[in-house]
């Protein structure tokens, strides 16, 4: 195999990974800023999804949950949870998630998460806290580059509450206007009647009656 289609192959591996991606662009990654005096023990606990870029993996799911916790390696643990509607089955995912630069002073909210059946040995992807308050919202944000030729972002916004009150969407939109395409971001459905969880080791909504 030459050189050319070695670039070649490695541009069509670029584009399949990016497939199963979000916001798709041209150009290489940006470098927003984003929270700093990262306190990961108030970060922990359990966040409701609002908005998202979609993606493969989350295609079509709802009540999307995501609950932080500390392994025994202090790592983070990442627990994932999704409904995909019409069949209400609830179904999660487990990752471990570690500070990328954990000796920086004033520490970086940007980490790298992994998942699959050895996330500690996985690829790793990014997440970048661009803002949170740790009591009410965070805006999450990671990007995909292949060099400097194209790009894919991902994008979420979380909050402690299946609903943000008016003052902390006002805030969030701060971020969003200056750092995400509004466009692309679609809301996801966290209502307790639809949202009951069918899976024991899923605190966010009582079980299905």
């Amino acid at each position: 195999m030459n050189s050319i289609q070695l670039i070649a192959a490695a541009f069509v591996l670029g584009l399949v990974q990016l497939a199963s991606a979000q916001q798709v662009g041209i150009g290489a990654c940006p470098n927003p800023p984003v929270h700093v005096n990262f306190d990961v023990s108030r970060y922990l606990g359990l966040w409701y999804e609002i908005r998202r870029y979609e993606q493969v993996f989350q295609l079509g799911g709802e009540c999307v949950t995501a609950e932080y916790s500390i392994n025994a390696d202090g790592s983070v643990r990442v627990f994932n949870s999704m409904i995909v509607p019409p069949a209400q089955a609830r179904s999660s995912d487990t990752g471990r998630a570690v500070v990328a630069f954990p000796d920086e002073v004033p520490l970086e909210a940007k980490l790298n998460v992994t998942f699959g059946p050895n996330p500690e040995n996985g690829i790793s992807a990014n997440y970048w806290v661009l803002g949170t308050d740790y009591e009410n919202f965070a805006v999450v944000w990671g990007c995909f580059g292949v060099g400097d030729t194209l790009r894919a972002e991902s994008a979420w916004i979380l909050s402690r509450t299946p609903q943000l009150s008016a003052a902390t969407a006002a805030e969030v939109q701060r971020y969003v206007d200056e750092f995400l395409n509004e466009e692309n971001l679609r809301p996801t459905i966290q209502n307790e009647q639809f949202c009951c969880s069918v899976d024991p080791e899923v605190t966010a909504y009582p079980p299905c009656q």
